[in-house]
């Protein structure tokens, strides 16, 4: 066999294929070259982006790690401080259940339909005397009358309603509850209001005062005692005057006449208050709420003086049963005798006489009207008022047979002013925020005069008049023709009142009706002035009788 031999173009191919080779293999010797680098730089460091965003992830990997563990951390502290805060949480429940499970005040919610809402106090069923206090409305808790669960009910209604300002409304709310077992509560409210500042409740917190009312009341008995002996002339005055008008109420009774019978009581209601007889006054208030009067209810007040007097007869050394007419030993008929036969004696001595029992049968003012400036100034704090109250004329001498039935109701004109004249701390406006009450006792040769003014807000006649016609005290067409003056003289009607609700300060329309008998019944006559703002003014002229009009004549001009 013959050897090959390649021929040139074998030759050149198998050269070119040893270049390719060739080129191939420094290729790849290069691509490894460059291969060891990355590596190299991958694990001993570099700048390659590869090796940048190996750096970026492994950065990543341990920022997550570093946050589970801070996460970790903080739930297992979360985790701790939520027990910890538990257990503080159920030990000061445990404290507060203890404080209001065993406080004597008691707190609770009310609804607008006064329905007690639950997590009140445990103390309130001990405060109610009940066996259930949540869910229980209120006026039941109370035992409150009609009247009474009526004015609670509009006084909330009107919190309820948020158009007045959240003090006034309140203030409209009944302070006190006196329970059927002899407990006197005292209830103070506050607003709840919600995210909208929308009332949502009532708080009230209910507290017994019947130890502090008995301290109170002995404190005030105190104090009423040293005012009475410091008047006790006129206070034995008042007694009298007390158990002639209650006669007059107890036979105006049996001849079935009611409306001067509630004039009497209420005047007594009135005079009482002026001496601060809390009890007396209490008794009345109750005796009024009866639709109809009987010669029981009469007595009631009888007994409530006489128990007065009874209590503290050592001190003031007076007896309702005993108590007779000491300076008027004769009656009014005898006294007009013994004038009669005086004027059928001649010469001097006749002249004399008069002067000397028109003496005997005078008295100043002041013994007349009690303590009626003291009166005057509880009755605006009672009210929520300030006000100067003046006294003119206090020791002007009076026949007290004339103007017996004036004086007995004086008080109602004083109360008046205050009450439906004076304003409100906030309702002054420009006038000075203290009240003026003016009482002035004056005379002249032909008459007794006295006045009462006050500078508060005037008569409303639109007021009275709309009260007028929904009493049935005159139709709409008759007022519609009643002058401003006519109109004025609604405030004697009897039973009507501009007052919104009956309290036992006023309300029941009886004092003004009472002033205007009273005045008539002494011969006399009694006009009004008011105006918007600018105050009111009562003026009563009492005609003097003719052995009185040279009495003091010459001190007073005519």
């Amino acid at each position: 066999m013959s050897a090959h031999h390649p021929n040139s173009s074998e030759l050149d191919g198998r050269r070119t294929d040893a270049r390719q080779l060739a080129r191939r293999t420094d290729a790849a010797e290069r691509t490894v070259e460059v291969l060891k680098r990355k590596v190299h730089d991958l694990y001993n460091g570099g700048t390659s982006a590869l090796h940048r965003q190996l750096e970026k992830a492994r950065a990543r990997e341990e920022n997550n790690r570093r946050k589970r563990e801070l996460v970790e951390v903080r739930a297992n502290e979360l985790k701790r401080y939520s027990e910890s805060l538990e257990v503080e949480v159920a030990h000061r429940t445990l404290a507060l259940k203890a404080i209001l499970d065993n406080v004597t005040f008691g707190f609770m919610v009310v609804s607008r339909e006064l329905t007690v809402q639950p997590g009140c106090t445990r103390s309130c069923l001990a405060l109610f005397d009940a066996t259930q206090v949540e869910g229980a409305r209120l006026c039941e808790l109370l035992g409150l009358g009609a009247r009474a669960r009526s004015e609670l009910l509009l006084g909330v209604d009107q919190v309820f309603e948020d158009l007045l300002p959240t003090e006034a409304s309140l203030a409209q709310l009944p302070r006190k509850a006196r329970m059927k077992s002899g407990t006197t509560l005292q209830l103070d409210a506050k607003v709840l209001r919600g995210a909208a500042q929308e009332v949502t409740g009532l708080l009230f917190t209910v507290s017994d005062v019947t130890a502090l009312e008995a301290a109170t009341r002995e404190s005030n008995v105190n104090r009423t005692l040293v005012g009475i002996l410091k008047q006790k002339d006129s206070f034995r005055t008042f007694v009298l005057e007390a158990k002639y008008q209650l006669a007059g109420a107890r036979r105006a009774l049996l001849e079935g006449s009611e409306s001067p019978a509630r004039h009497a009581i209420h005047t007594v209601k009135g005079n009482s208050a002026s001496y601060g007889l809390d009890e007396v006054v209490d008794a009345i208030h109750r005796v009024e709420e009866s639709p109809s009067l009987t010669p029981g209810h009469v007595d009631e007040v009888a007994d409530a003086l006489r128990g007065f007097l009874s209590a503290n007869a050592g001190v003031l050394e007076l007896t309702y049963d005993e108590l007779g007419d000491e300076g008027f030993a004769v009656t009014k008929e005898q006294i007009s005798d013994l004038r009669v036969l005086i004027s059928s004696i001649p010469g001097a001595q006749a002249a004399e006489l008069r002067r000397w029992t028109a003496h005997v049968f005078r008295r100043p003012a002041w013994q007349l009207l009690g303590p009626v400036d003291d009166f005057a100034q509880k009755l605006a704090v009672r009210l929520g008022k300030s006000i100067a109250f003046e006294l003119d004329g206090a020791e002007t001498t009076l026949d007290v047979e004339t103007v017996r039935p004036v004086f007995q109701v004086v008080s109602h004109l004083v109360r008046n002013a205050i009450d439906h004249g004076i304003e409100g701390p906030l309702g002054r406006g420009s006038k000075p925020p203290r009240g003026l009450v003016r009482l002035a006792i004056g005379e002249n040769r032909a008459e007794y005069v006295v006045e009462c003014t006050d500078d508060g807000r005037g008569i409303d006649v639109d007021v009275l008049g709309r009260r007028a016609v929904e009493i049935g005290a005159l139709p709409a067409a008759t007022l519609a023709a009643m002058t401003f003056e006519d109109k004025l003289g609604l405030v004697f009607v009897d039973g009507l009142s501009s007052a919104p609700v009956t309290t036992s300060i006023s309300g029941r329309g009886i004092g003004m009706s009472a002033v205007r008998a009273a005045v008539r019944k002494a011969g006399g006559e009694i006009s009004i002035a008011s105006g918007g703002g600018k105050g009111t003014a009562f003026v009563i002229r009492i005609p003097k009788p003719d052995h009185a009009r040279h009495v003091g004549a010459e001190a007073v001009t005519a």
